[in-house]
């Protein structure tokens, strides 16, 4: 089986090597695995196109702007999550217990959101706010979180702005923009890894358990280099 990974936590540029990394050996065993060519193929498509427009859109002005919004965005979001962490070790009565329930609402909807591509960024720091502000303002104000909360919201409200632009100037260009072909691309990366499991269970060979076996430590080294990026 092929190990499960959340490609949602690769940042793009580690993203697009991945793709490239899987097409290659893929490849390689084209001719004697035949029922993961067109499964090859589309990853191929989606990876070109992906590349483009990452390419296209370094070129351009709004990405520089968009990518500083983004890491605001991040710290803004480690912060928020500091202080919870720092909260729930502090001994005065009721802090410990205020500040984990907002944990258990951070874990649920991303713990490294701040490492994940900008539409599962966005969609998993939303949750977090949303369900925070609805389900828990008592344990928020216990820890004196609102300052910090809101420094996240303005934070995720200036990226979104900048985000709308790039999108909005790219489809006047009738151009393919990350935030579509990135998910494109994992959707395409997810059906290879699933054909190939389930041709394992099907039809198991001794040239798919070799493959399975590349595949496998292919993304457990990728994970541990994106893993090591996110300590730095």
């Amino acid at each position: 089986m092929i190990a499960n990974v959340n490609l949602a936590l690769f940042p793009s540029n580690e993203l697009l090597t991945f793709a490239k990394g899987t097409i290659s050996l893929a490849t390689a065993k084209r001719a004697q695995l035949p029922v993961i060519a067109p499964f090859l193929d589309n990853v191929t498509q989606k990876c070109d196109n992906f590349r483009s427009a990452l390419k296209r859109e370094s070129k351009n002005p709004l990405i520089k702007l968009q990518s500083e919004k983004n890491d605001d965005l991040s710290d803004s979001f480690i912060a928020f999550r500091k202080q919870c962490e720092s909260a729930s070790t502090r001994r005065r009565e009721g802090w410990s217990e205020a500040a984990e329930a907002l944990l258990a609402v951070i874990r649920k909807h991303g713990w490294s959101a701040h490492n994940m591509g900008y539409k599962a960024k966005i969609a998993a720091i939303t949750k977090i706010t949303s369900e925070i502000r609805a389900k828990y303002p008592a344990e928020l104000a216990v820890i004196l979180g609102l300052e910090w909360l809101e420094e996240l919201e303005m934070a995720e409200t200036a990226f979104e702005a900048v985000a709308k632009q790039v999108v909005e100037v790219a489809s006047a260009n009738h151009e393919p923009v990350v935030a579509d072909t990135r998910p494109e691309l994992i959707a395409a990366l997810k059906a290879l890894f699933q054909t190939v499991s389930l041709q394992q269970i099907s039809a198991p060979s001794a040239e798919l358990d070799i493959f399975t076996t590349q595949l496998n430590e292919f993304i457990s080294t990728s994970l541990a280099t994106v893993k090591a990026s996110d300590t730095r």
